[in-house]
């Protein structure tokens, strides 16, 4: 017995009893590996060009120069790591374009800029910093709109005052009664879907919910009804009309939704958001993941005299100024893509659905559906991010803003598809504290109890905790009296 705990306790602290979460992190390095390598065999003629290079790797190469360096300075000096704030990037930009401008794919076909993003990574790897940075002009405008709605409302309510007064004086009717003030913003965080589409409805240029964990998001599901909560998103991620009856003040009705929806999650909470009932009606298909291979970095030391985001200020503020509305008539931008703009991105669309259709699954075949229409989305906005950057006009799609919204999706796809294949093979053991863990790595295939407790035992585990352990059948199957065998 002193044998097989002596070997049993080695393995573990000789590491080659592996952790099962570290197992999935090593196969999606090396998956995402492979991928990278072989990619560029998989394409021809002119898509093969644009794809080459990337997936799973975050394409940096995409933006303009300026932005480049922008990012690659955040991750030197503030630890924000390239990926996520690149796919940040595009979040905010989404968020200021919203509304005001879309794309014609043909004269039945407009898409505008609709995303949900996922940052994933683990507790200190800045997944949110660059996220919350990259929305601060956004926040300005809504702090700025906020003040001037707060000094209406003053004068409104000193006006109401006076209306009553003047009411019971016979000396104004119902139609002088004073307008109540609407207060504009763009940004949400925790709300119900029905104060959702409230401020939507103040704000039909867009909106934006950003939750720093999107395990809050999800709660919102749990508090309502969740069928009616995904439907609802759903509906405006497909930008048709969003009818919402559910509001105490009357019907809500968004000709035409944008509500982007960004966050970070941390790696455990995905089997959560990726429950098969999300997946059943298409709902996390429409999720953008970006989990990159990210470490927690000690601060850095160095000072500097200026924002690093400064020029992506500029760029946010370019894009705010967008026209959307003008006195009550809504007017957005309509842009066309230029020939070879629009036949790249066919030949790429082409490729993917041969893709989809040697798919098995049905969850991947949807995958592959959605990030075709992202790649419509995408194309737009880089289109809108080069613009506002000096390097393209906002008149049309030109070819370069589709090969970098080419490179995007193939991003997207290869980090969503691995994502999935990870929640497919999750085991048991995933969801174990690290105690119990360790204990199992170092138990043998096959052993009596009186072996594996003491194991356990020089493990400071107590005997009714172990007892209580080797009962979970998904774990151990009893042999027979005194003997048991590892399920996994």
């Amino acid at each position: 017995m002193a044998g097989a705990v002596g070997a049993a306790m080695n393995e573990v602290s000789n590491g080659t009893a592996m952790p099962q979460a570290a197992r999935l992190q090593e196969a999606r390095v090396k998956n995402g590996a492979k991928q990278t390598s072989s990619s560029h065999e998989r394409y021809g003629s002119d898509a093969k060009e644009v794809i080459k290079s990337v997936a799973p790797v975050f394409p940096l190469e995409v933006f303009p120069e300026a932005l480049q360096v922008m990012m690659r300075t955040a991750d030197e000096r503030l630890n924000c790591g390239i990926a996520f704030t690149g796919c940040s990037i595009l979040f905010a930009a989404a968020s200021a374009i919203g509304n005001s401008c879309v794309v014609q794919m043909n004269l039945d076909w407009l898409e505008g800029v609709t995303l949900w993003l996922v940052l994933v990574g683990h507790p200190g790897t800045g997944k949110g910093h660059a996220l919350k940075r990259v929305l601060k002009e956004i926040e300005l405008q809504d702090a700025s709109r906020y003040t001037v709605w707060v000094e209406e409302m003053k004068r409104y309510k000193r006006a109401l005052v006076q209306f009553n007064r003047d009411k019971k004086k016979e000396l104004v009717s119902e139609a002088d009664e004073p307008e109540l003030p609407v207060l504009q913003k763009t940004i949400l965080s925790d709300v119900t879907p029905e104060k959702m589409g409230r401020v939507h409805a103040d704000n039909l240029r867009g909106i934006c919910l950003h939750v720093d964990e999107l395990a809050g998001w999800l709660q919102t599901f749990n508090r309502y009804n969740a069928g009616n909560a995904q439907k609802s998103y759903n509906t405006a991620w497909s930008r048709s009309a969003l009818i919402i009856d559910r509001v105490a003040a009357g019907s809500i009705r968004i000709e035409v939704p944008c509500i982007m929806v960004g966050g970070t999650i941390q790696p455990k909470i995905l089997p959560e958001l990726m429950a098969e009932s999300r997946g059943d009606d298409g709902f996390t298909h429409r999720l953008l993941f970006c989990f990159p291979d990210a470490e927690a970095k000690p601060w850095n030391r160095e000072d500097y005299g200026k924002s690093i985001f400064s020029c992506w200020d500029d760029v946010m503020r370019t894009l705010l100024a967008l026209p959307y509305e003008v006195g009550d008539v809504v007017l957005p931008q309509v842009l066309k893509f230029r020939p070879d703009a629009k036949g790249l991105l066919h030949d790429w669309q082409e490729i993917l659905t041969k893709e989809a259709n040697l798919c098995r699954s049905g969850y991947t075949k949807g995958v592959y559906a959605k990030i075709g229409q992202y790649a419509i989305r995408l194309s737009l906005i880089m289109q809108m991010v080069r613009y506002a950057c000096r390097e393209g006009s906002k008149e049309e799609i030109s070819i370069e803003s589709v090969h970098s919204a080419i490179k995007l999706a193939e991003y997207f796809k290869a980090s969503h598809l691995q994502i999935y294949e990870e929640m497919d093979s999750r085991s048991p053991l995933d969801d174990l504290p690290e105690d119990k863990l360790n204990l199992y790595q170092a138990l043998p295939e096959q052993f009596k109890k009186l072996d594996g407790l003491a194991i356990a035992t020089t493990m400071r585990m107590a005997k009714r905790t172990f007892d209580r352990f080797v009962r979970n059948k998904e774990l151990f199957r009893k042999k027979q009296w005194g003997e048991y065998e590892k399920q996994l």
